[in-house]
């Protein structure tokens, strides 16, 4: 009886301290509120991009700008050193290079009460662009073109190119486009690698940001033979990206720049020599050499493009233009590549290389790189995992020694007591304060 009167005091002090805690939050919050005017941005290319947000009120103890650029995950939140009364500021950097043009960012502020609460300021959206020229614009059924030298027929000519890689590409891989696409075209080298980014290699002419739907490409006026082949080809990496995008798994770089080159101007005559003579002379990459970046010397860098189309010409001769459908299926759905592969060709993609590799004359190929250790000795009496003892009466030649099948203990060798042996290191272990690891290696023996 004592016990429960006890419980009942207890829970009615606790209920009035609760109440007396609520109170005290709910005058908190109504002492301490903002109001937010609106907010605006301005981005600068090279320099930053500056938020701005009128407030009135006071009371809280930290302010944020949280933010998220079109791809992301979730937000950013970066908190403002020095918050002001009546305005909060925060400038995103862009000096370092890494956000390129024509990225989407939404943003608003946030204030933080001492109690832990926010108030969430409106939305503001503004797009980083590069503001160095003065763009025109010519727009078609997807792509909108973007230039600042040459004429309107230059301007034409390119976005006709854009249209007709887009409908060819998607027409291949099974797909209908229907999101804009915009297209930067730069007529001189150095802007154009500044817009791409500090670690943009000096042979790229051009590049796909596939998140942010843009594509960048260096084409002067006079070059418009070269736009023929850039153009299609930047374009298909962004339908490529469209059929095959899912959270889990992107296909190799191999695949995917093979088919830009397959599609944007085929298995061309320098390419079909760049593949025999590296296979004559025994230094062709294989296909698995070539799932992440290239290599970044010129003679492998476009030799690594003339095996992509190689290996894609193989798959689209010997298999069919069905099978690259069903592969392309399989990568949308998360597949790993030897998943995509025997889903496609019926073969995994070790047997592709294998297979690509034997069709230009390669048997087999030197191994490169960090290779396994040969077994070292095993210590005298050591057994096995079925608990069969390991002879180790041979000479050391570095092999794994052969374990004897026997239950018993090979002759002319003492047996090691494990059991005694794993707890008088669990007991060094405890003494040199790894507790944890000793309890397990006894119970791993207690137990086993």
């Amino acid at each position: 009886m004592s016990n429960f009167r006890r419980s009942i005091v207890g829970r009615a002090a606790a209920a009035a301290s609760a109440l007396v805690v609520l109170a005290t939050l709910a005058g908190t919050a109504g002492a301490a509120s903002v109001t937010f005017g609106t907010p605006t941005a301005t981005s600068s290319f090279g320099k930053g991009i500056d938020f701005t947000q009128p407030i009135s009120g006071s009371g809280f103890v930290e302010a944020d700008l949280v933010y998220e650029l079109v791809g992301d995950v979730g937000p950013t939140v970066s908190k403002i050193d020095k918050p002001g009364s009546s305005t909060l500021t925060y400038s995103f950097d862009t000096s370092n290079g890494q956000l390129q043009p024509n990225t989407p960012i939404t943003a608003h502020f946030q204030v933080v009460f001492s109690d832990g609460s926010t108030e969430q300021g409106p939305d503001v959206k503004v797009t980083y662009l590069d503001d160095r020229y003065n763009w025109k614009t010519l727009t078609g059924q997807l792509i909108t073109l973007h230039w600042y030298s040459g004429s309107d027929a230059f301007a034409q000519q390119a976005l006709t190119m854009g249209e007709d890689g887009v409908a060819k590409s998607a027409k291949f891989l099974g797909v209908t486009e229907t999101k804009p696409i915009d297209f930067y075209v730069y007529a001189d080298q150095q802007p154009f690698y500044d817009a791409l980014g500090p670690s943009t290699r000096d042979n790229v002419g051009g590049e796909a940001n596939t998140v942010t739907r843009t594509l960048f490409a260096l084409i002067a006026p006079n070059e418009l033979s070269y736009a023929e082949v850039v153009v299609p080809h930047e374009l298909t990496h962004v339908v490529f990206d469209d059929v095959t995008r899912n959270p889990y798994h992107s296909p190799p770089r191999w695949l995917n720049e093979g088919l830009a080159v397959y599609l944007s101007e085929g298995y061309v005559s320098s390419d079909k020599s760049l593949v025999s003579d590296a296979a004559a002379a025994k230094t062709l990459m294989p296909l698995d050499a070539l799932t992440g970046e290239f290599p970044t010397t010129a003679d492998q860098f476009y030799l690594a493009y003339a095996e992509s189309v190689s290996a894609v010409d193989y798959l689209i001769r010997t298999y069919g233009q069905p099978a690259i459908d069903k592969m392309v299926t399989a990568y949308a759905a998360g597949s790993s590549d030897d998943e995509a592969f025997t889903a496609a060709f019926g073969v995994d993609a070790a047997g592709i290389n294998k297979a690509w590799l034997a069709e230009n004359g390669v048997a087999a190929m030197q191994t490169y790189g960090p290779q396994p250790a040969p077994a070292g000795p095993v210590p005298s009496g050591w057994t096995t995992a079925g608990g069969g003892s390991v002879s180790t009466d041979q000479p050391d030649t570095g092999a794994s020694p052969t374990p004897s099948t026997g239950s018993g203990t090979p002759a002319g060798q003492s047996r090691v007591d494990n059991t005694s042996t794993v707890l008088v290191l669990a007991g060094l272990l405890a003494a040199a304060g790894l507790g944890l690891l000793a309890v397990a290696m006894a119970l791993h023996v207690r137990t086993r």
